[in-house]
């Protein structure tokens, strides 16, 4: 424990950690030594590895390079990043910006805003922050 490691193993290193931990995980970079790390976090594994080494049926395939490079010389893995990210973009609400909006679509936003503050107002009228004490 007293002697500096040359060997580091991570696996799934970002589990439960939120996104300013995930931030801090990048500076790995620094460490001197050999590190061995399993994760399926596309963003860390694009931050940190300089190569890849693919296991599968058996048998290992390696990558001298980055995840982009891996992506580059294997088809397989390329056309399940872009299935992925198909489904990611799928999934995404669809929202429009305001400038796009029509002139019907923007009056019936106002309306439900109006309708909301409107409720919200209703729901409080009559009972004041000292009132409520009292009761």
């Amino acid at each position: 424990m007293v002697k500096p490691s040359t060997l580091l193993v991570l696996d799934e290193p970002t589990n439960h950690l939120d996104i300013p931990s995930k931030e801090m995980l990048v500076g790995i970079n620094e460490y001197k030594g050999t590190v061995i790390t399993v994760s399926h976090d596309r963003y860390i594994i694009k931050q940190i590895v300089n190569r890849v080494v693919e296991v599968k049926d058996k048998r290992l395939q390696d990558y001298e390079g980055n995840y982009n490079y891996y992506l580059e010389k294997n088809l397989d893995a390329r056309e399940r990043e872009l299935e992925r990210e198909a489904e990611i973009e799928e999934k995404a609400p669809k929202v429009k910006a305001k400038s796009k909006m029509s002139k019907a679509e923007k009056e019936a936003r106002k309306k439900q805003k109006m309708q909301a503050i409107q409720q919200a107002k209703a729901k409080s009228k009559g009972i004041t922050k000292n009132a409520k004490r009292w009761n």
